[in-house]
């Protein structure tokens, strides 16, 4: 790979690590005070659209007219990209929902974790099987191609099952409750004015 490949790699890498939580943050801000219901989710996909409309239609046709390049698009170009628009559009919506489906405050702050997991470790994955299967080099890849493979699916797994939120998670503590941890070690005869009533005669 390249500089060039790297850079806009690691560029990709950064903004789709950040898209799930600020998605999640912009769906619980568009109802403040409340989950984030359909309506709410909606709001949230909708400026996705708006972002996309300025980065992918204003951007484009800035640059095509700066450097001149014709506005023809032959069939074949414009239909398969057009699926992938769609893809990309739906995978987005999908991934709202479900970043936004928590049924508590503690179940939605384990799914910022996990359905990140899923969907960025999933993806390439089938991505890996659909172009190996398009270029027909199942037979021509290496072993420890696979292994990836699979050992991406395991990390999957592991986040899922070793998640720090959620099913996994201590039960919060009871207000008020004492802590054998923080309670202080008192010497004998000593009284603790900070906590007892006394008065000074």
């Amino acid at each position: 790979m390249n500089n060039t490949a790297l850079f806009y790699a690691l560029g990709t890498v950064v903004c789709w690590g950040l898209y799930s939580v600020l998605l999640h943050k912009g769906s619980l801000l568009m109802n403040p005070g409340g989950p984030p219901d359909v309506g709410s989710r909606m709001k949230a996909f909708l400026m996705v659209g708006i972002a996309y409309f300025i980065v992918g239609i204003v951007g484009p046709m800035l640059v095509m007219k700066a450097k001149g390049t014709p506005l023809t698009f032959p069939m074949g170009g414009l239909t398969w990209s057009l699926l992938a628009g769609l893809a990309g559009a739906v995978g987005a919506y999908f991934l709202l929902m479900a970043l936004s489906s928590g049924k508590g405050p503690v179940e939605s702050k384990a799914l910022v974790l996990l359905v990140p997991a899923i969907v960025f470790a999933g993806a390439p994955i089938v991505n890996a099987i659909v172009s190996i299967t398009k270029d027909k080099v199942w037979g021509e890849t290496h072993w420890q191609f696979y292994t990836g493979i699979l050992l991406a699916a395991a990390g999957v797994a592991m986040v899922m099952k070793y998640r720090p939120l959620g099913h996994g998670a201590p039960p919060p503590k009871a207000a008020g409750a004492p802590s054998a941890l923080v309670q202080p070690v008192m010497a004998p005869g000593y009284v603790d004015v900070t906590t007892r009533p006394w008065s000074v005669s």
